[in-house]
């Protein structure tokens, strides 16, 4: 089984948007909240996150369809919406409330430059020298004889000799010089028209935020929406030509010819004035007005209206911030989330009149609330109904989960406990407590197994689910004089 663990601390509101009779569309909001310590200025302020993501899905009353034939008009399509988000603090618990983030930020027209420069130069030197000499001899010989014998002898004897001697010598000598220069310059520029641009600003004090929105081509219905005695939109020519040139008749954007589907996003930073017990009414305002276009053409004349319906207003119900912001058990073993009821430890310490108090562990992974108590944590059932809630947060599907209390009782009287998980009355428990502070062993403790997969074990039971779990606890006495005192609580 798949958990997305940012789902333990989020809450998520559905709303049909409906003005004027008609249901135009569909938003989701989904708040995430996050427990934050802010160390700033060297200090340490409990804070909370607050992350709302707001959807809106807006349909054209006129839906596209796909078959050919005569166009004469375009009616109630998308062409403008605004968004405004603020947080009522009816109860001034909030000792300050400031966006750190929202998206988006203005969007529209996108224009880009780019410029390319480039250069080379280069430079080069030649010298080239060579010098030398050479000798040469020459020496040749030749020898020649010729004889004859008859009634005399004659004969004839040569020899030729030669001799040459050359020398010779030489030397040359050349330079050269070359240079070279280049440069190029390109630069190209483009611009993307958007159908939509949307636009975000805040208010003086920084934590309410809006958006609008609003087509921009063919019609800025953001610019162009004067009025003339007939209540028809005034547009310049040029805006007329790109709805009808006389002949054709043209659609709007795609986005107001199919619909729309936009998502704003807000992170506050909420400082409380004082701890907080969970019964603030802290509430959100989402605040959205919509507008629908039509343009067509009668008697040969092109007309445009603008509808702006009525205000929708959505209240979702209160944030309890302290158990949304609750971080899940560890899921190692023998690992507990334990809470001590000590004086300097309570978000609201509980009063003589038994009012409401509030403590949550110091790993934020528990919170304790109840009422009746007199003392720190103690109560003699004085003032009225006595009892409290758990509340833990788990993502392990598997490990044994158990309750523990530390606890006793004096004047040797007993307290009944009633225990319901996850508002299960059918499957409510009880547990008496009658052992006095020095009791020995664990006479002093009650364990009320939550989850035991033991399935020889007489405590075999799993009453717990995936997320967030409450343990409701009421207490009444058995007999009087009674007085019953908590010390610590641990769930793991």
């Amino acid at each position: 089984m798949m958990i997305i663990n940012r789902d333990l601390y989020t809450q998520v509101v559905y709303e049909n948007i409906l003005s004027s009779g008609l249901t135009l569309g569909k938003t989701i909001i989904q708040y995430e909240v996050k427990c934050y310590t802010d160390t700033r200025n060297l200090k340490s302020i409990k804070s909370y996150l607050i992350e709302c993501t707001q959807r809106f899905i807006f349909t054209n009353q006129s839906p596209y369809t796909l078959a050919p034939g005569p166009v004469n008009s375009f009616t109630d399509y998308p062409v403008l919406l605004s968004n405004n988000i603020q947080i009522i603090d009816s109860q001034n618990v909030m000792a300050d409330i400031s966006v750190i983030d929202y998206s988006p930020r203005t969007l529209n027209t996108a224009v880009s430059t780019n410029q390319n420069l480039s250069s080379s130069s280069g430079s080069s030197t030649t010298r080239q020298y060579s010098r030398g000499a050479s000798n040469s001899q020459t020496n040749s010989y030749s020898f020649s004889g010729s004889g004859s014998f008859d009634e005399m002898v004659t004969g004839s004897l040569g020899g030729k000799y030669s001799h040459s001697n050359t020398d010779s010598s030489f030397s040359s000598k050349s330079r050269g010089n070359s240079s070279e220069h280049g440069s190029q310059v390109s630069n190209s520029s483009g611009m993307t028209i958007k159908d939509w641009g949307s636009y975000a600003s805040l208010d003086a004090d920084n934590y309410s935020p809006t958006w609008v929105w609003g087509q921009e081509y063919p019609w800025n219905v953001i610019l162009f929406k004067a009025t003339d005695n007939n209540n028809n939109i005034k547009l310049p020519q040029f805006i007329q030509q790109r709805l009808w040139d006389g002949e054709v008749l043209y659609p709007p954007s795609e986005l107001s010819l199919f619909g729309i589907d936009f998502v704003s996003k807000v992170t506050w930073l909420l400082t409380p004035g004082k701890p907080l017990l969970g019964n603030e009414l802290l509430t959100f305002e989402h605040t959205l007005t919509y507008g629908a276009g039509t343009h067509r053409i009668s008697n040969n004349k092109l007309s445009t209206n603008l509808n702006i319906y009525e205000p929708i207003v959505i209240n979702p119900k209160a944030l309890d911030l302290p158990v949304l912001a609750l971080d899940p058990l560890s899921g190692q073993s023998n690992n507990y989330a334990i809470i001590g009821f000590v004086a300097n430890r309570f978000d609201v310490q509980p009063t003589s009149t038994g009012s409401t108090f509030a403590i949550t562990a110091d790993t934020n992974d528990l919170i304790v609330r109840g009422s009746g108590f007199n003392s720190i944590l103690g109560t003699d059932f004085s003032t009225g109904d006595v009892g409290f809630a758990v509340y833990f947060k788990i993502t392990d599907i598997n490990a044994d989960i158990s309750l523990h209390i530390k606890h006793w009782t004096q004047n040797n009287s007993a307290v009944r406990l009633t225990i319901v998980i996850n508002g299960n009355n059918d499957a409510a428990m009880m547990r008496f407590v009658d052992a006095p502070e020095t009791g020995s062993g664990n006479d002093n403790i009650t364990v009320v197994a939550l989850r035991n997969r033991n399935m020889v074990s007489v405590d075999y039971c799993d009453q717990i689910q995936t997320g967030l779990n409450n343990i409701t606890i009421t207490a009444a006495a058995v007999n009087s004089p009674a007085n019953w005192q908590i010390l610590a609580l641990a769930v793991g």
